[in-house]
């Protein structure tokens, strides 16, 4: 994955709005690391109190429901609790646990966001001039939290194809291998979620 999207809304952050809870750690990462993949419960505890609130508004991008993502969210960390013997520290823990909780939605819905994306075309030309300057909004003063409210109530196929792209960094190519789509269709749902996004946005 990119480190960056080739494009991006200047924004807020748009990474996650329920602050993590903050504890005073009295081990380091690594040693936290180490008591989990020895299997100590509290260990396994201190870690979701940390991250859960993050990885819920992530898994929230991309489920349909609240229920939905905080299931997503749960089988995220069982994933994270059964592959951490993985994790070998070249990026945070933070990071790691990110990536597995975007693969893990994104897992979860595919067939059902390749069902829902009807746009077929291989090549679609999208102009600069076709996509509206979202520093609008931000002179406008709206909210990170309005933005991610709007971006919950995008159809399900712009709503995955906006967040991979825009918030989590993926390259179309990579969008379209992932949900088994071509680059011309990823670029055509960004597009329309872009549009439509900047409409409920204009009109809220």
């Amino acid at each position: 994955m990119s480190s960056k999207p080739e494009h991006s809304i200047r924004i807020e952050d748009l990474g996650g709005f329920v602050q993590a809870k903050e504890i005073l750690l009295t081990a380091s990462e690594q040693e936290l690391v180490a008591a989990c993949q020895a299997g100590e419960r509290k260990a396994q505890k201190r870690v979701y109190e940390l991250f859960s609130g993050k990885m819920l508004s992530i898994c929230r991008r991309y489920a349909k429901s609240e229920e939905q993502a905080q299931d997503f969210m749960h089988d995220g960390f069982i994933k994270v609790f059964l592959n951490i013997q993985k994790f070998k520290g070249h990026s945070s823990l933070a990071t790691w646990i990110t990536r597995i909780m975007i693969n893990n939605s994104i897992s979860a819905i595919r067939k059902e966001v390749r069902k829902g994306i009807k746009v077929k075309l291989d090549k679609v030309q999208l102009p600069d001039a076709s996509i509206e300057d979202f520093e609008v909004i931000e002179q406008k003063g709206i909210s990170a939290q309005e933005v991610f409210d709007k971006i919950t109530q995008l159809p399900l196929g712009y709503r995955t194809v906006f967040s991979m792209y825009v918030l989590d960094g993926y390259t179309h190519r990579e969008i379209a291998e992932t949900l088994g789509v071509s680059e011309g269709t990823s670029k055509s749902q960004l597009a329309k979620a872009k549009k439509m996004l900047y409409k409920f946005l204009t009109q809220a």
